[in-house]
């Protein structure tokens, strides 16, 4: 892929960007993890040229005040498209917007929002995987479910390349729902004890960087029409005994959430955060999760 980008200013805290692109696929089957005897597949129909744009408009009136300790607000909505030279019926777009506020309650104790929709459509849309949290040590991913964009049930997985992890719902696998589109909410109360309590300079990176965390996490995924009602179905999956085999429709609650608490510091020059979560599917409370990830929150 070969991408330029433009960026205008509208004005201090606001800019719209544009990036066109053109780019190359191409899937070779190498087998896997279950069944690695299976020999490579290359073949000339399972390559895929493309063309397209991003364009971003981004607000940002957000002021770090220390690693993982943000205050203001800020927000992105873009639009991606994606144009098959070689096979129109390639073509697919996306549209999504995020916008997150970090509000100061006291000293530096911040209590933080984001909400994320997003959609792909097309000729060939592809899909978002919900669960989960970014660099999570010790990841699950879920390969069950019709349609499991992270299951390759044919030589030709096409959509593998573009899926989108929709994250941080901890509490949950990897692609726990998925589906065309996605709406996701996070809520999160971040408090640097440490650094509220003291009166001068903190020597030491662990204690200047300590935080606890409270948040609560929603979010659902789903294809077709919004699984919003009684009719529409969130998660399909197959059950199979001898020679019968069944697919099974589960009208659910279309909404995993999840709430806990966690800890946050600077260790060995990494970003470490653990995070324990009661997750919440169909109203049933789970058994508690461990999540250990690197890097920062939202």
């Amino acid at each position: 892929k070969i991408e330029f980008g433009a960026s205008y200013p509208l004005s201090v805290r606001t800019r719209i960007t544009v990036k066109p692109f053109v780019g190359f696929t191409r899937f070779v089957d190498r087998g896997s993890d279950y069944n690695p005897s299976t020999p490579p597949v290359f073949a000339a129909a399972e390559q895929q040229f493309y063309s397209g744009f991003k364009s971003e408009l981004v607000y940002d009136n957000s002021l770090t005040t220390g690693l993982n300790i943000i205050e203001g607000t800020r927000g992105k909505a873009s639009f991606l498209h994606y144009e098959g030279l070689n096979n129109s019926q390639a073509s697919f777009s996306q549209v999504s917007i995020d916008v997150r506020h970090y509000q100061k309650i006291y000293k530096e104790i911040v209590f933080a929002v984001r909400g994320y929709a997003g959609s792909f459509f097309g000729n060939a849309p592809k899909q978002y995987v919900l669960g989960g949290m970014d660099n999570w040590l010790g990841n699950r991913t879920n390969r069950e479910g019709v349609g499991n964009p992270l299951v390759n049930n044919t030589s030709y997985n096409s959509n593998l390349l573009f899926v989108e992890f929709a994250t941080s719902l901890r509490g949950f696998d990897y692609a726990t729902l998925y589906g065309n589109n996605v709406l996701l909410g996070n809520a999160e109360l971040r408090l640097p004890i440490v650094r509220a309590l003291a009166g001068g300079p903190i020597a030491s990176n662990f204690f200047r960087n300590m935080q606890l965390t409270a948040f609560y996490d929603i979010g659902t995924s789903w294809s077709g029409p919004a699984p919003f009602n009684a009719e529409k179905s969130v998660r399909n999956r197959v059950v199979e005994q001898g020679p019968i085999k069944v697919e099974v429709n589960e009208y659910l609650n279309p909404w995993l959430y999840s709430y806990g608490c966690g800890f946050r510091t600077l260790m060995l020059g990494y970003y470490i955060k653990l995070d324990v979560a009661w997750p919440v599917e169909n109203y049933a409370v789970k058994d508690p999760r461990f999540h250990f990830t690197l890097g920062f929150d939202f």
